[in-house]
C-alpha cells in the first residue's frame, strides 16, 4: 500500500496522505490504485519512487547541498535509502551519476 508522504515538512503540506486522497475522492484504495495505474502506466508506489529520484536529479544538478540534505529534501528517510533507491532505478549511485559515470548499456 503506497504511503504518498515525504519526510520534508514543506512537502507534507503539498502531498496528502494516501488515505486522505482516497477519502476525499470517495473511492476504495484498490480503485484509486487502478485509476493511477491506468492513467499514468505505473502503480502509485512506483510512481512515488520515480518522483523522488526525479527530485534528486533536479536538485542534484545544482549540487549545492550535502547528500544527506538532498535526501531529506527529496523525501527520503536518509542518505542510504536515497542511494539505494537511486541505484535501483538509475543503475549507479548518485555520486557516480552526477560525476558523469553512467551505467553501461545492456541489450533489451
Amino acid at each position: 500500500m503506497p504511503r504518498w508522504r515525504t519526510c520534508g515538512a514543506h512537502d507534507r503540506a503539498r502531498v496528502p496522505a494516501h488515505r486522505g486522497i482516497v477519502r476525499r475522492l470517495a473511492v476504495s484504495e484498490r480503485h484509486m490504485r487502478d485509476l493511477v495505474r491506468d492513467g499514468i502506466g505505473v502503480p502509485p508506489k512506483r510512481f512515488e519512487r520515480i518522483e523522488r529520484v526525479r527530485r534528486v536529479l533536479a536538485r542534484g544538478r545544482a549540487h549545492t547541498a550535502r547528500w544527506a540534505q538532498l535526501a531529506a529534501t527529496a523525501g527520503f528517510y536518509d542518505q542510504s535509502h536515497m542511494t539505494a533507491e537511486f541505484r535501483t532505478l538509475m543503475g549507479v549511485p548518485p555520486a557516480a551519476f552526477f560525476a558523469g559515470r553512467f551505467p553501461s548499456l545492456q541489450p533489451c
